[in-house]
């Protein structure tokens, strides 16, 4: 007879129909056991029973008086003597106090409330109650951080396809005397790093742009989707390329206060002048290399872009010669790292680049990235690396 009274002592919830984004979805344990059960009754049925790791006190009418913890509570009966004490008490003298949430709260909203006991790594248990206070289920932090873990990497997921889709990691193309080459590597697919090439039929140029927005992760490659929309929309052929710059610029800072930029380099080429305007926004990592390697400054530079609104935008000029040939790079080619924490750095880059250059622009690319993962041997790579080459013939 007692085993069947045993067995009868721990009762489990029907299996909750959860609402999607309700904090009911992570519910991780259903059981719950009456408050005026005897610990040491309760303590056997759980040692009979593994699945159950914490479980609800409830009073007749299902309102919530506290939480027990499986290990917790073996933790205090394995104590000197503690069998003995807590043989004739019920386990509402031994649970714990539990803060409770409506069940169809949303699960954003509540992470937001426990954001201390998360970035504590406190393991916490929450009772969840329905409309009238009555027990729906517990969940921990853990099942929280589980949740937001698994959520992250879905998002990830879904902005490194967009980011392949949108962004090619080599790029080539010749026309009557331009030839370009760019390549592109990421880190885990997904990053800041963007560029875009546009030929100008009516007006036999070529626009192109290197991009760098400060900072990793989904927050950078959303930005690099509205570069890469805007490119998209906006009419080049009609339009200056001046008043795209002023208009991107001035939606970033609109859209993140500030708090996010981007360091780019814009340039025309015009393929019958030969003239280049070039459009520097605190990139400065443009090089000509004409029989040596020499940097093209600006008297004026722009402070990167989404820093602040501007009104105006400054550009500098620069003739071109057959043979001579542009690079733009981003930052994470230079500052990438090797084992003993040294920077690449812009002179083996130069020097790599010198000692390769050939007709062929992608091979003298591909000998580049080559060297730079040569150099960082088993350090991971870091930053976003882009390279575009521009040679006039």
């Amino acid at each position: 007879m007692s085993s069947v009274k045993i067995a009868n002592i721990i009762k489990r919830l029907p299996q909750p129909v959860c609402t999607q984004f309700t904090i009911s979805m992570i519910t991780s344990s259903i059981y719950y056991v009456f408050d005026d059960t005897r610990i040491d009754t309760l303590a056997d049925e759980l040692s009979n029973n593994d699945a159950v790791y914490a479980l609800c006190v409830v009073d007749e009418s299902m309102q919530v008086k506290g939480v027990i913890v499986r290990k917790d509570l073996f933790d205090i009966l394995g104590r000197r003597f503690g069998r003995e004490l807590y043989y004739n008490r019920t386990v509402v003298e031994l649970a714990q106090q539990v803060t409770v949430f409506y069940y169809n709260m949303h699960v954003f909203e509540c992470s937001r409330l426990i954001r201390q006991d998360l970035e504590r790594g406190i393991q916490n248990h929450y009772a969840l109650v329905d409309e009238n206070g009555c027990f729906k289920g517990l969940f921990s932090t853990k099942d929280m951080l589980i949740f937001l873990s698994r959520l992250t990497q879905i998002d990830i997921e879904h902005a490194k396809s967009v980011i392949n889709r949108l962004l090619k990691k080599e790029f080539a193309l010749k026309t009557k005397r331009l030839s370009i080459a760019i390549k592109n590597e990421m880190v885990q697919d997904i990053g800041g790093d963007s560029y875009f090439v546009i030929p100008l039929k009516t007006k036999n140029q070529i626009i192109l742009g290197v991009c760098d927005v400060a900072g990793k992760g989904i927050s950078a490659s959303m930005i690099t989707a509205i570069i890469s929309g805007m490119v998209t929309t906006y009419d080049f052929e009609n339009n200056p390329l001046e008043s795209f710059l002023l208009k991107l610029n001035n939606y970033i800072y609109s859209t993140f206060e500030g708090e996010k930029f981007v360091t780019a380099c814009f340039m025309i080429i015009d393929e019958e002048s030969s003239l280049l305007l070039l459009y520097d926004f605190g990139h400065s990592m443009t090089y000509l290399y004409r029989d040596n390697v020499f940097k093209l400054s600006l008297k004026e530079m722009h402070v990167p872009m989404g820093i602040q609104r501007i009104d105006t935008v400054q550009s500098g000029k620069f003739k071109l010669e057959p043979g001579d040939c542009i690079y733009i790079l981003t930052d994470g080619c230079i500052e990438q790292r090797d084992h003993n924490c040294k920077d690449y750095g812009i002179q083996r880059f130069n020097k790599i680049f010198v000692n390769n250059y050939s007709d062929d622009l992608m091979k003298t690319l591909n000998a580049i990235m080559m060297d730079i993962k040569i150099f960082r041997g088993s350090y991971p790579q870091q930053d976003d690396m882009t390279v575009a080459c521009i040679r006039y013939e």
